[in-house]
């Protein structure tokens, strides 16, 4: 079992790093895409109408796989004086607690986010560029199935120690 649990956080390393490089070449993107709008608009007088659909497309990238990635890490909103009451133990089954009731949560966001692409991508595009609505809803089932991935991972012997990374910030 402790290979399964060495294994399986090997591979949310690499999840993570791949989603993290992936949501960072968005914000890049994003930031390129914006600053072309407003030079454009500040040169011509008038702006590209387009610049608005992609930003919102990809900054609901960024949002949900941003989510899903610190999860594992414990960036969500937490209650740090917990570790000062509870032992060790307590807190191992707090994690395994959060990671069910995270499951809960990935489970709607990747069920019904889906099921929410499939029909706005039936009949819906963008007004400007055309881009299918699907790719838009596709970003919450994405970042949900990230979210499930980590908070598994949380719970499993080996996940980031929430103390050693606060440590590790304060130094930087």
């Amino acid at each position: 079992m402790k290979r399964v649990a060495e294994l399986y956080q090997l591979f949310l390393d690499y999840l993570e790093r791949g989603t993290l490089l992936v949501a960072m070449i968005l914000v890049a993107g994003l930031f390129l895409i914006n600053a072309a709008g407003i030079v454009t608009e500040q040169v011509t007088g008038s702006s590209l109408v387009w610049v608005e659909e992609v930003s919102n497309l990809l900054f609901t990238w960024v949002v949900f796989l941003g989510a899903g990635a610190i999860a594992r890490r414990g960036g969500h909103i937490g209650v740090d004086i917990l570790h000062d009451f509870f032992a060790p133990k307590v807190m191992a089954a707090l994690r395994v607690l959060f990671a069910a009731l995270t499951l809960i949560v990935v489970w709607v966001m990747v069920y019904y986010g889906y099921k929410m692409a499939l029909f706005v991508g039936r009949s819906q595009t963008s007004l400007y560029l055309d881009i299918n609505l699907y790719y838009y809803y596709l970003s919450i089932p994405a970042g949900g199935l990230i979210l499930g991935l980590n908070a598994i991972g949380s719970a499993l012997p080996g996940a980031p120690d929430q103390e050693k990374l606060k440590i590790e910030e304060a130094e930087l």
